[in-house]
């Protein structure tokens, strides 16, 4: 499903006719051509994430029994279950593990992955201590505890709290302690608290080990004293598990400590099974603290997912039995080489780096010397590598932060490979230490105390922000262009240049312009001419125009009265030849506005419109929008009735109010979400009235809602009378109101209005055109922001005194 050109994405129509047999191979294999292999040097090496190819046997295995899609729904561990067919080879791969991992005897299941073991676990650990009486339930974890436990507390509503990770980057059994006495001195007279511990047996982002046995020590001490604590202890092994009892079998973080109740792990890491396969493990006695009756299907079910593959423990058994001990144990001496040279070539490009291998684990952790300990954003990307925050002794001894990334020694990984990409790392280093820093952008060439920061001016939020060079053409990069991140223009050395313009007397004006490069001003993203106190005007180069949204030139009148909830900010756009596109009126803050859009043919209001540049991590930037509801009038040349033709209802506005996308989520531009978009049309001659009676229109079937930045929740009502479209909100559960009113023939006297200056060839343009061009549009634009001002809540948009809505003069 493509995404749409407004940069939103809406459903597709199920296909009535299906494709040829040719057509259907040939969209697969386009699509298993965009899917990374492993051994090919042409693809990318995932360096950064627990990744494998999965093991010839175990996809033999899955494709046989796959065929007879057997469901092995429920437990098999007890006796008396699991006495044939994939059921039987669940069973008997389960225990197996549980046997490798120390256990005289266990229950358990195959999962789709650690998230749904941690989930598991921490469910039977809740309900088993409420049977014990405990009144609440907590989860005790370090903070650099995988995220599953966060999101599986959030799920079964537990209190999550966090210990603080020190410079061993483990969980202490002394904090452990620590935070068991708090809690117990925080549960009043008579009550009981309930904790679920979670150790970890191979940090994601560390590959180190919690100290298991202590904190287990300390759980067995503190139940053999009383008090008013009952715990349960939980690891997450899903980066251990499967590794160390190979590895490093002394290590005791399993089923041999008495106060380990249950373990998760992940085959599909480096046990070498296909996605998603987890395991599950607890101690007797403990499962059925999450048993649920399932009377329509004559059985108990004390699983997460209900249904599960038998394929998928087919194809476990037959890499538990078919490689056994010796083949894991071989796998794994090779991963360990691997990961040795790895450490080797890092210190290779960087040899004031500090590089960690982790202690019988397949991680190595590396902080740079140069900079941040950034790595260049293109390695980084084709190697797949996170940078992660951790606890570091500061150069004078105290407690700091430095940013290190993780890198896996996976099976599937040769020598070949690591050698390249020591290769590559080392070019890489050398270049961004090469890469000179452009001067004359900053700093005095910027007027000190006159123009304000221009990453407040700039009309359009996304141009804070790059792509880095030989990316910028959208012609060269057809398929992903618009949606590779950005990068910050100061990491590039692109900072925006100004100085100020002075007239052809020489002397000031009062007005600035700015560019990347003010040598070659329309070569790179923007042109702009600013009044800093009134206005802004930018023309985009060629690429941009290319990618725009919005058109090639935008005008910004913002002063010099403040943006107020009543007074808003007015952008003029033009498309490249010149030709007027929109007027937009924004009443709110800088990026929370209700708005309305007045093109020739059309008017679009949205309500609860919501615009971030968000910065993720490092260099990486990204741009999106939200809004709740957004009315598109189109406006046809007569007098046709309005009529609504579709109301596409994507989200409930009643909800409480969260972005469309989490600040992690932002990886492309643009993305656009809706809560709700109503289509209307109407004739511009239209002079009657619609709708006949009170209220929201019949064809829109029950109230609209929407979040309004001005009013938050609100109730929207529609309405055409006396040439003019109307728009009502009236807040939900409070007092206000607010409406919007544009006459229907504003839009067709606007060109002549604001005329426009063609800019499809922005590098023969001349500064001093884009300038005067500025000077021109401002005058009316500022009119018509002073027609908009709100009076007692009512926004009317309308055309300055002196002028007629057939764009002549009254």
């Amino acid at each position: 499903m493509p995404d749409l050109e407004d940069g939103s994405t809406e459903t597709d129509a199920f296909p009535d006719v299906p494709l040829s047999g040719a057509e259907l191979a040939r969209v697969m294999e386009e699509r298993l051509a965009e899917v990374p292999g492993w051994h090919s040097p042409d693809d990318p090496v995932r360096l950064g994430f627990a990744m494998t190819a999965p093991h010839a046997l175990a996809l033999d295995a899955f494709g046989r029994f796959a065929e007879r899609n057997p469901n092995n729904v429920g437990v098999h561990t007890r006796f008396g279950d699991g006495v044939r067919g994939t059921r039987r080879l669940e069973r008997e791969a389960v225990l197996a593990l549980a046997g490798l991992l120390h256990a005289d005897a266990a229950d358990g299941y195959v999962t789709g992955g650690a998230n749904e073991g941690t989930l598991a676990g921490l469910r039977i650990g809740r309900n088993a201590l409420r049977a014990a009486g405990a009144g609440r339930v907590v989860v005790l974890a370090s903070a650099l505890t995988h995220h599953s436990v966060a999101k599986a507390a959030e799920i079964l509503d537990l209190e999550l709290r966090l210990c603080p990770a020190g410079p061993s980057w483990l969980l202490d059994a002394e904090a452990v302690d620590a935070a068991l006495d708090a809690l117990a001195a925080e549960t009043g007279t008579g009550a009981r608290t309930g904790v679920v511990v979670v150790s970890t047996a191979g940090y994601y982002n560390t590959g180190l080990v919690d100290p298991v046995d202590a904190i287990s020590g300390v759980l067995a001490r503190r139940a053999a004293g009383g008090g008013n604590l009952s715990v349960f202890h939980h690891v997450d092994a899903a980066h251990g598990g499967m590794i160390l009892p190979f590895t490093a079998p002394e290590v005791p973080f399993d089923f041999r400590n008495a106060y380990v109740h249950s373990v998760v792990l992940d085959p599909h890491k480096s046990g070498l099974m296909p996605y998603s396969c987890g395991v599950f493990l607890c101690r007797k006695g403990l499962l059925g603290h999450g048993a649920v009756p399932a009377p329509m299907s004559g059985f108990v079910d004390e699983t997460i997912s209900g249904s599960r593959s038998g394929a998928m423990a087919a194809a476990l058994w037959s890499l538990v039995f078919g490689l056994a001990g010796d083949g894991y144990r071989e796998v794994f001496r090779d991963c360990l080489r691997v990961r040795d040279r790895l450490a080797e070539a890092i210190r290779a490009a960087d040899p004031d780096a500090v590089v960690l291998p982790s202690p019988g684990n397949t991680v190595v952790v590396a902080g740079f010397s140069a900079g941040d300990g950034r790595l260049p954003a293109e390695l980084a990307e084709r190697y797949r590598l996170v940078g992660n925050t951790l606890p570091w002794p500061a150069p004078d001894g105290s407690a700091g932060e430095r940013l290190f990334h993780h890198f896996y020694a996976m099976p599937h990984l040769t020598p070949a490979h690591i050698d390249g990409f020591g290769a590559a790392l080392a070019a890489a280093l050398a270049g961004a230490a090469r890469t000179p820093r452009r001067e004359g952008t900053t700093g005095a060439a910027r007027p000190a105390g006159e123009l304000r920061d221009l990453r407040r001016s700039s009309v359009c939020l996304r141009h804070l922000v790059v792509h880095p060079p030989g990316r910028r053409d959208p012609d060269d990069h057809p398929h992903a262009y618009s949606f590779h991140t950005f990068q910050d223009r100061a990491g590039l050395g692109e900072e925006l240049a100004a100085r100020p313009w002075t007239g052809e007397d020489g002397e000031p004006t009062g007005l600035y312009v700015y560019a990347p490069d003010l040598a070659a001003p329309f070569a790179n993203e923007l042109f702009g001419v600013t009044d800093p106190e009134r206005y802004s005007l930018e023309v985009l180069d060629r690429n941009q125009q290319k990618l725009s949204l919005v058109g090639a030139a935008h005008f910004a009148v913002f002063g010099p009265e403040p943006r107020t909830p009543d007074r808003p900010v007015v952008l003029a756009n033009f498309h490249a030849d010149g030709a007027f596109r929109s007027v937009e009126y924004k009443y709110g803050d800088r990026r929370y506005n209700d708005e309305v859009q007045v093109f020739a043919d059309r008017v679009v209001v949205k309500i609860g419109k919501d615009a971030r540049s968000v910065r993720r991590d490092g260099n990486d930037y990204a741009f999106s929008l939200d809004t709740s509801l957004e009315l598109r009038v189109r406006l046809t040349r007569d007098a046709a009735v309005p009529r609504i033709t579709r109301v596409a209802r994507h989200a409930d506005p009643a909800l409480p109010r969260r972005r469309h996308l989490l600040r992690g989520q932002y990886r492309r531009f643009p993305n656009r979400f809706f809560d709700t978009v109503v289509d209307m049309t109407v004739g511009r001659e239209y002079a009657g009235r619609w709708p006949a009676g009170e209220g929201v229109p019949s064809a829109v079937e029950g109230p609209l809602l929407a979040r309004s930045a001005l009013l938050d929740l609100v109730r929207v009502a529609l309405s055409v009378a006396d040439g003019a479209l109307r728009v009502d909100l009236a807040a939900v559960g409070a007092a206000g109101t607010a409406s919007f009113t544009v006459p229907l023939g504003l839009g067709a006297a606007l060109p002549a209005l604001v005329p426009g200056l063609p800019v499809g060839e922005p590098e023969s343009l001349d500064p001093a055109e884009v300038v005067a061009w500025a000077g021109r549009l401002h005058p009316p634009l500022a009119s018509l922001r002073g027609t908009a001002l709100a009076r007692e809540g009512h926004r009317r948009v309308s055309l300055p005194d002196g002028h007629s809505e057939a764009g002549e003069p009254a």
